[in-house]
């Protein structure tokens, strides 16, 4: 049995969780908060092997700083549980310590699964409904994709990044690639509408 705590400010959603997730006899929910305070002070009381984290929460805990702690309780397990997904995120939150992320409009079949994959030790489990390249996203490639986000000018980005517009462009060409684009143009339209 997987013992499960949900972690979400709005009551409702976090009711629906709950109910959704312990129908199959697969998942116990073992705990509920609403803060990232109540959160961490109950996570350390009944030390739940997963734990279903809302983006966004009220506390004097960051979201950050409550994800860190969570990861050392042992055996303790992070899935972020999100109302959106920006692809910008997804994996930042998978390389601080997350070891999932879904969304709240997933299936709760799904849920369930991502959940079991993470309990029996899978990383980098993300909702169905996020394309797949999102994971392979290094943190320099983000972090370009951010630059070439601020302005949206090639050559501007190229100087505060330290590179010659000619390579800058090269990177660029190879990053569309990578997440099924065919132009630099369409990957910076892209990287602005996904929260780079």
């Amino acid at each position: 049995m997987i013992r499960l705590m949900v972690v979400d400010d709005d009551i409702e959603s976090r009711k629906e969780a709950v109910s959704q997730l312990a129908d199959g006899g697969l998942i116990e929910v073992v705990g509920e908060a609403g803060t990232s305070d109540e959160a961490w002070q109950i996570a350390k009381q009944l030390l739940p092997n997963v734990i279903l984290l809302d983006l966004h929460l009220p506390g004097f805990l960051t979201t950050q700083d409550l994800l860190k702690r969570l990861c050392t309780l042992p055996n303790a397990k992070v899935i972020m549980y999100a109302s959106n997904a920006k692809v910008a995120d997804v994996q930042d939150w998978l390389e601080a310590g997350a070891c999932g992320y879904i969304l709240k409009s997933d299936r709760s079949a799904l849920m369930r699964m991502t959940i079991l994959m993470v309990s029996r030790g899978s990383k980098g489990v993300i909702s169905a409904s996020l394309p797949r390249y999102i994971t392979r996203l290094t943190y320099n490639e983000r972090m370009i994709l951010r630059h070439l986000t601020k302005r949206g000018k090639l050559k501007k980005a190229a100087e505060r990044l330290g590179f010659s517009e000619d390579e800058l462009t090269e990177i660029a060409m190879h990053l569309a690639a990578k997440v099924e684009l065919d132009s630099v143009d369409k990957l910076i339209n892209w990287a602005k509408k996904h929260g780079f």
